[in-house]
Formats: C-alpha cells, sequence, structure tokens
C-alpha cells in the first residue's frame, strides 16, 4: 500500500512537471492553457492504455469485473490519479471550477486511491476511465478554439457535435449497460456504490450538455431568424428604391440611363441613384 502511494505522488510530480515545463517554454500562454495541455496529454496516455487493458490484456469489464487488478490496470490507475490529485490542487488554487467538477474530482481520486489500497476493481475502473475520458481531449480541443477565436466556424460546430456524440454513446449509453452487466455479476457493494455515484455524476454533467445544446440551438434560430427579417427589409428597400434621398435631376438620369441600356435590375438602379446622390452632394 505505501509503495503504491509512492509511486501516485511520483506520478503527481511528473504531471506536475510537464505542467510547469510547459509554462517555462511557453510563457505567452496562459496557466489555464498549460492545465489543459496535460490534461489532454493524460486523457490520451490512459486511454491507450485502457483499450490495450480491455480488449487485448482483458479482463473484459462487461462480463468478469470485480476480480483482483492487474499489473498493467494498477499502473494505469495510479497514472490517473497522480494525474487527478495534480488538478484538484490547480483547479483549488487557481478557483477555476465550481462545486459539480470538484465533486467528481474527489469521488475519483476517492474510488482509484481504494482501487489502488486495495488492488481491487482494477477491470471496472479501467472501463470506467476509458469512458470518462474519451472525450476529453475533444473538450480541451474546444477550449483551445475559443482561445484561438475560432470556435464561432464550422470546425466549431463540428467539435461541438462530435463531443455532445461521444459524450452520449459513452457516457450514457455504454455507461447505462455496463452498470446494468455490472449488477449482474458477482461484485460488492462497495464497487456497486461506486459504480452508482460515477453513473450519477455522468447524468449530471449529461443534463447540463443537452441544455446548452438546447440553448444554443434557440440562440442560433432566433439569430437566423432575424437575419431572414433584415435580408427581407432590405428586399424590399432595393426593390422600392431610395425616392425620399434621390434628387429630381438624378432621378431623371436614371430613367434616361435605363432607357438607353434596357431593363435594369432593382440592385442596380438603387446603386446608380446612389452614386448620382454623390455626384450631386460633391456639386
Amino acid at each position: 500500500m505505501e509503495n503504491s502511494m509512492i509511486v501516485v505522488g511520483g506520478f503527481s510530480f511528473l504531471w506536475c512537471g510537464l505542467y510547469f515545463g510547459l509554462c517555462f517554454m511557453k510563457p505567452s500562454r496562459s496557466n489555464e492553457w498549460h492545465c489543459r495541455t496535460v490534461t489532454a496529454v493524460h486523457a490520451i496516455v490512459v486511454c491507450l492504455l485502457s483499450l490495450w487493458c480491455a480488449f487485448v490484456q482483458g479482463p473484459w469489464p462487461f462480463t468478469d469485473a470485480g476480480g483482483p487488478s492487474t499489473p498493467l490496470q494498477s499502473l494505469t490507475i495510479m497514472i490517473c490519479l497522480g494525474y487527478f490529485i495534480f488538478d484538484l490542487s490547480w483547479c483549488l488554487y487557481f478557483q477555476t471550477e465550481g462545486l459539480p467538477m470538484l465533486f467528481h474530482h474527489l469521488c475519483s481520486i476517492l474510488g482509484m486511491t481504494v482501487g489502488t489500497v486495495t488492488g481491487q476493481y482494477g477491470t471496472e475502473m479501467i472501463a470506467t476511465i476509458f469512458g470518462s475520458e474519451i472525450t476529453n481531449p475533444i473538450l480541451q480541443f474546444r477550449w483551445f478554439l475559443r482561445e484561438e477565436g475560432k470556435y464561432n466556424s464550422v470546425l466549431g460546430e463540428i467539435v461541438d457535435a462530435s463531443f455532445m456524440f461521444l459524450f452520449g454513446f459513452f457516457r450514457i449509453g455504454i455507461g447505462s449497460y455496463l452498470l446494468y452487466s455490472y449488477f449482474k455479476q458477482d461484485t460488492d457493494f462497495l464497487g456497486r456504490l461506486g459504480a452508482v455515484v460515477i453513473y450519477g455524476i455522468s447524468w449530471m454533467f449529461w443534463i447540463n450538455i443537452v441544455t446548452y445544446a438546447i440553448k444554443k440551438h434557440k440562440r442560433t434560430r432566433k439569430h437566423e431568424k432575424m437575419h431572414k427579417k433584415q435580408d427581407s427589409k432590405n428586399n424590399v428597400f432595393l426593390s422600392n428604391g431610395e425616392p425620399h434621398s434621390c434628387i429630381s435631376n438624378g432621378r431623371k438620369s436614371v430613367e434616361t440611363q435605363s432607357s438607353i441600356n434596357g431593363s435594369i435590375t432593382n440592385k442596380d438602379q438603387f446603386l446608380i441613384q446612389r452614386f448620382i446622390n454623390y455626384k450631386y452632394s460633391n456639386n
């Protein structure tokens, strides 16, 4: 147990070292930029390790959960636990997160600490880590786009849609089936309690995501309606011309020009009238 927690402390030190190294190499970037970079790196690392644990090494979490952790599972959990200790410390120091995220971090740290100390629950924790972290790189990329002023674009829409789909698919869809299969297996009370807590947190985040998506859709529809209304007004304005702003000489010139050149569109007529107004006002 003591050796395991020393290893966890070592991984926390490594994540801190990566963060401070980024701060030193790129001082022009904000502290949150560097922290989110570390978060993305951590998510990629633990997702790859979790995939190897589940699909190559085993055991399979949908049928063989509740047993002792394998060495690779224990290593993955300790890497993840070390990161969460670093990230929680960072969030508390800079006070960037609200209570839901802090509660999520505390529950994750508590669960992984139990798994590290007891040497149990590795299979189900690996599945939980993968489902929780698979969407994290996309979430960080979304934040980077916002910082660079490139979020309000087609790429930003793709990132939002991808994040929402993957979150719903893995944490709600697959997560629901995993919880169901976990209760059907020979698992103990502590493991089931942790599974229910993490599953409940996933639903809390999912409700926030769906609420945000609905509000964003409504804002987009409202913006589109305003644009259509404005375009409609502009079309009426162009079709009627500028009768009050055009002087009589300008209007006669336009009519003469129209008779010479044949049919002229309303938009062309409007532009010609503006040119004549400008010319006569200068004279």
